[in-house]
């Protein structure tokens, strides 16, 4: 299974790292409303709300996840079915499967990847 630290680093090699981020265990499935100011690993099942402001938020293979997320920056190895608003970018690995529109200031989409949805370029972002 793909880290967290794997992922960011392939992402964007300047990037803040998900080394000290909060995390949702791979047996765990969460509904409600997800709010903060760390970084946040899914690896579990989530459906709701994510805003995570200027932190980073990583999907990791496996993990599933149905919500509107707002946050720094996305990395997607597993699953998602919801939009996506980042100030900075978005990355979707090449086993990523995402459903929903994209808004950011970067968007990297790997050969392999699942993606039907929109995506608007933003300024701004790292």
């Amino acid at each position: 299974m793909a880290k967290a630290e794997e992922i960011a680093k392939s992402a964007d090699p300047n990037s803040t790292r998900a080394e000290n981020a909060s995390v949702l265990g791979s047996s765990l499935v969460l509904k409600g409303e997800i709010s903060g100011d760390e970084d946040l690993v899914i690896r579990g099942t989530f459906h709701g709300s994510i805003r995570i402001g200027n932190r980073g938020l990583f999907i990791e293979r496996g993990a599933r996840v149905e919500a509107d997320v707002e946050a720094d920056h996305v990395s997607i190895a597993g699953a998602l079915t919801g939009d996506i608003t980042a100030a900075g970018w978005v990355s979707l690995s090449s086993e990523a499967r995402m459903k929903g529109d994209i808004t950011a200031a970067k968007i990297q989409i790997r050969d392999g990847a699942q993606f039907r949805g929109g995506i608007k370029m933003a300024k701004g972002g790292a």
